[in-house]
């Protein structure tokens, strides 16, 4: 979602700063803009707004590395919000076919070797810019490497299919079990009238170690390990597992073997616990499992008797990177030991296997087996081929070769119709900077929700989900401790007359008018209250994103609705989102379930002005009720206050006019979907009816 603002701004006051959870993910997710759909309950655009840019959801909600959550300015506080898990519970619970961009329909025809994250993030954008795509996969089913090493404990068969049926309802074909290099070749694509062929095929084979004993019965490579009982639900190990690696296949194949019941399974990685390059939750759930972790020791011979694995001869590590930072390990000299295996899984790292490319000679490779492409394009020398994703990566994320795949459709899209479209998603911006430390204790403390799993002592017996995902009641919650960074006030010089007003309301200390300045500032800080755009007399002050409409678009929306005619009495009830789905999860609801009121929902009615209360009685309504949290239950400080003052110079306002008290009530109240708020409408509605309303 594109900020917009149609204010003039000075030059020397930037407001353009993102969000740092968008700019560090790759695919540019719009971060911010859905966890803030989520936390107003609007469940079915915030979807939308994901499915835009991303075409896996469902998959990535569970298995994305979240570079987002690193950034996320709530780790100031006290934890980033749970952004992937918000992303995982709209893929679960809501979908929607994705609508084309054009409907133009470009002669060329695409094709795509490989339905990984790259090769399917590459024909969903080039599908919706008009184009016909037809993707080749080796195997009988999509995913890659989603589908052939990430556990089904982790990510459940039908969340790939359910995110692969809209990409194919977009007229993408599939042509399973066929296998570049065997099954078809450059030429006969090309005989086959494809004018672009873009490689994604991941890296499909295991690494091995060039040390003594690795041709032992019982040693065993990760990757096929993890394809095999994915396929199967089961593969041939011992009782005493060891898996070789620190990262996240190795926390895949030591979890999954636990799964086939040995009597004992370890890691053994180089790195140190703190350096391990995998997620602190992978580390934490593979040992919570039971896996035993041995950090900083490096295998020097894979030691057996009579042909078969018997354990694993082991060096310490002095480092693991040395002063350039680059991966150069170092042991120290006679620190051998050996832990005792007859099971040895090798967990470190993947490679190609490049054979189709024989005959190809215009397209390069690194040493290390990469396809080298032009950083931009993502174009080989070879007119016509491309490549992306982990073939080109090296080692990636899931995300990271979804936004190759984006990034690809995008210049052979431009190659063909000789154009220049761009992304403005990549553009580069400044982030959003770090709260100032002055103004963190200001900031109220709201508790990551937990996700839900499967009990312990469950797992092992099953190769079933462990995360069971959100409820509704938990994702709004916890994106609702979101704090809408970039996206909150902004002044407009133009007519800001420096009054002060701002500075004086903030709760957070935020706007600003510095020595030699004639408007205020309001920099990245801003909690998005709206207590000063209210305040302000000039009017000089707005929200960045339509999101934030104060109530104004939801209160005209409830006049547009032809059902209201002939309710009488009919109430408005303007109620802060905050203190909605705070009940018990069958009554997750922000409904209220009596029929002579309609809502509008506000995230903090401190952004909302007293006129829209007298708007409401103007368009018809013969009530209005005002319920606000509790000060003690309140997203933002010290709004109580302002609510209060509002809503007594808006029952003055009425009275004044003649309009009876009991016809505009305000309470403040603990839940928005209660027996309490259940009892104040019905109450209120006798109220009326007794007035001959």
């Amino acid at each position: 979602m594109t900020i917009t603002n149609t204010c003039a701004i000075s030059d020397k006051k930037i407001i353009n700063e993102e969000a740092p959870c968008i700019l560090a993910c790759p695919i540019r997710q719009d971060a911010r803009d859905y966890v803030q759909l989520i936390a107003r309950g609007r469940f079915n655009e915030a979807y939308r707004l994901v499915r835009e840019r991303n075409p896996l959801p469902s998959a990535c909600g569970r298995i994305c590395t979240h570079p987002c959550e690193t950034k996320c300015r709530r780790n100031s506080t006290e934890a980033p919000v749970a952004i992937a898990w918000l992303k995982r519970f709209l893929g679960d619970n809501f979908s929607e076919e994705p609508k084309k961009k054009t409907t133009e329909k470009y002669p060329e025809k695409i094709a795509i070797i490989g339905a990984g994250p790259a090769g399917l993030a590459a024909a969903n954008d080039l599908a919706l810019l008009g184009y016909s795509c037809t993707i080749f996969e080796s195997n009988p089913t999509p995913g890659g490497m989603l589908r052939m090493g990430v556990p089904t404990y982790r990510l459940p068969r039908t969340a790939i299919d359910n995110d692969v049926e809209l990409i194919k309802k977009l007229g993408v074909e599939i042509k399973y079990n066929t296998t570049l290099g065997a099954d078809i070749t450059f030429d006969s694509l090309k005989k086959d009238g494809f004018s672009v062929i873009f490689i994604g095929v991941g890296l499909l084979e295991s690494r091995t170690l060039n040390i003594e004993g690795v041709n032992l019965d019982g040693v065993l490579k990760g990757v096929s390990f993890l394809n095999e009982v994915n396929t199967t639900g089961k593969a041939k190990i011992g009782k005493n597992v060891l898996v070789v690696g620190g990262g996240a296949v190795a926390m895949d194949c030591a979890r999954t073997a636990l799964r086939l019941k040995p009597d004992k399974v370890s890691i053994a990685c180089l790195e140190s616990r703190k350096e391990m390059p995998t997620t602190d939750f992978e580390i934490e759930e593979t040992v919570h499992e039971g896996a035993i972790l041995h950090n900083s020791v490096g295998p020097k011979r894979i030691v057996g008797k009579n042909g078969k694995v018997s354990g694993l001869e082991t060096l310490k590590v002095k480092y693991v990177f040395d002063e350039q930072k680059r991966f150069n390990p170092a042991f120290y000299e006679g620190s051998e030991s050996v832990i005792e295996a007859d099971t040895v899984i090798l967990a470190i790292g993947q490679a190609s296997n490049l054979a189709f490319l024989k005959g190809q000679d215009g397209v390069q490779v690194t040493r290390g087996g990469t396809i080298i492409v032009n950083p931009g394009t993502f174009s080989t020398p070879v007119q016509g081929i491309y490549a992306g994703g982990d073939v080109v990566l090296g080692r990636g994320t899931m995300t990271e070769s979804m936004a190759q795949g984006k990034k690809a459709a995008i210049a052979i899209h431009n190659a063909l119709r000789n154009t220049a479209l761009k992304d403005d998603k990549w553009a580069e911006k400044p982030a959003v900077p770090d709260i100032a430390a002055s103004r963190i204790a200001l900031i109220k403390k709201e508790q990551k929700h937990d996700m839900p799993t499967m009990p312990s002592d469950k797992r092992l017996d099953n190769f079933e989900e462990v995360e069971l995902g959100f409820s509704m009641n938990a994702a709004v919650k916890e994106a609702q401790r979101c704090m809408n960074c970039g996206a909150g006030a902004f002044v407009d010089d133009n007519l800001c007359v420096g009054c002060l007003t701002c500075v004086r309301v903030c709760p957070f200390e935020v706007p600003k008018i510095t020595r030699g300045d004639t408007a205020a500032y309001i920099n990245g800080d801003c909690q998005s209250c709206g207590l000063c755009i209210v305040e302000c007399p000039a009017k000089a002050i707005g929200f960045k994103t339509p999101q934030e409409d104060c109530g104004k678009d939801a209160l005209e929306a409830v006049f547009k609705d032809k059902y209201i005619q002939g309710i009488k009495p009919f109430i408005v009830n303007f109620y802060c989102q905050y203190s909605a789905y705070n009940e018990a999860p069958e009554n997750a609801s922000d409904n209220l379930l009596v029929f002579h009121f309609r809502r509008v929902g506000v995230l903090g009615l401190g952004k909302v002005e007293p006129s829209l209360y007298l708007k409401a009685f103007e368009l018809g309504a013969h009530g209005v009720l005002v319920t606000a949290c509790k000060d003690e239950e309140c997203h933002f400080c010290k709004e109580k206050e302002w609510v209060e003052r509002r809503t007594k110079y808006a029952a003055q306002m009425l009275s004044g006019l003649g309009i009876d008290a009991r016809r505009f009530q305000t309470h403040f109240i603990s839940s928005q979907s209660g027996r309490e708020i259940v009892d104040i409408a019905f109450k209120m509605v006798e109220e009326l009816r007794n007035l001959s309303i």
